[in-house]
């Protein structure tokens, strides 16, 4: 699980549909998030002078503070994070491993587990048998 370190306090950080809506209501759209939280020009990709910028840090802020929050809610903790406190509690040169951090969470919170369905009764091997080779060809 992705995690950062404030001021000494593990912060577990959670990423579901709940914090993809809060990400887009506080942040931006999906397809532009990416360009802000790497503090990228939308315009010119090579552009990477918005990084630092007020917009930027505001932009990480509020992503640790959502996911951070979601993450302490999950573990029984108080989700007591600020916009504030986050930024206080990172060193500029913690930045960039923030950002990993977050986007980390997120391809997580991405991630499709399932239990395959145990089947009870009677079993097709036939069937099974063409199901297991269409999945080693795929």
């Amino acid at each position: 699980m992705a995690s950062i370190t404030l001021k000494g306090r593990e912060i577990p950080l959670i990423y579901t549909t709940y914090e993809m809506k809060q990400i887009q209501e506080e942040i931006a759209k999906l397809e532009d998030f990416q360009y802000i939280i790497f503090g990228r020009n939308k315009d010119d990709k090579e552009d990477r002078s918005l990084y630092g910028s007020p917009q930027h840090l505001d932009a990480l802020a509020k992503l640790i503070r959502i996911l951070g929050n979601a993450g302490l809610e999950e573990a029984g903790e108080v989700p007591d994070l600020t916009d504030k406190k986050v930024l206080r509690a990172l060193k500029p040169f913690e930045l960039i491993e923030a950002v990993n951090e977050c986007t980390a969470a997120m391809a997580e919170g991405m991630e499709s587990e399932y239990e395959p369905e145990k089947q009870e009764g009677p079993v097709d091997v036939t069937l099974e048998e063409m199901n297991r080779k269409k999945k080693r060809e795929s």
